[in-house]
């Protein structure tokens, strides 16, 4: 079975799907770290703080690039438009740090369908069973996606 290929991806579990859309993203940081005007970070994973003394975070990565700064939340999602409320639990904390000047990033990987899309969380309601994703636009790829939002350069 070939890595990233549709019955590759069916076969992870959950952890497993986020850990590699979580690579996919970082091989993206990774190269635009090269940049004197952008700088990244990943931040401890949620659901391991929870089991530690670590409070949990807001994100997976915290980046600056020029006069922006924020967040990053990565998701991996089955669904070629839905994300669940309860897959983007950090939605308020988001909306808070925004309300005080953070450009934060949604970035969405629809793995069954090989589609990136990224939102701005303002635009994501935080009482809603589930966000239907179809208004964002869809990318090929991470960098096109996260370039989309108008954070990270052209």
């Amino acid at each position: 079975m070939k890595k990233y290929s549709l019955e590759w991806w069916q076969s992870l579990t959950g952890p497993q799907v986020g850990n590699e859309v979580e690579a996919q993203v970082e091989k993206v940081l990774k190269g635009w770290n090269n940049s004197v005007k952008f700088a990244w970070a990943r931040l401890p994973d949620t659901k391991a703080a929870r089991m530690s003394m670590l409070q949990a975070q807001p994100a997976d990565y915290i980046y600056r690039c020029g006069s922006y700064a924020g967040f990053i939340e990565v998701k991996g999602l089955a669904h070629a438009y839905r994300l669940p409320r309860g897959n983007l639990s950090q939605l308020p904390t988001l909306h808070k740090w925004e309300l005080a000047g953070s450009d934060d990033v949604v970035l969405v990987y629809h793995y069954l369908f090989d589609e990136w899309r990224a939102i701005d969380p303002r635009y994501l309601k935080a009482d809603v069973p589930s966000h239907d994703l179809r208004e964002f636009p869809v990318h090929a790829s991470a960098a096109e996606a996260l370039k989309s939002i108008g954070y990270f350069g052209s």
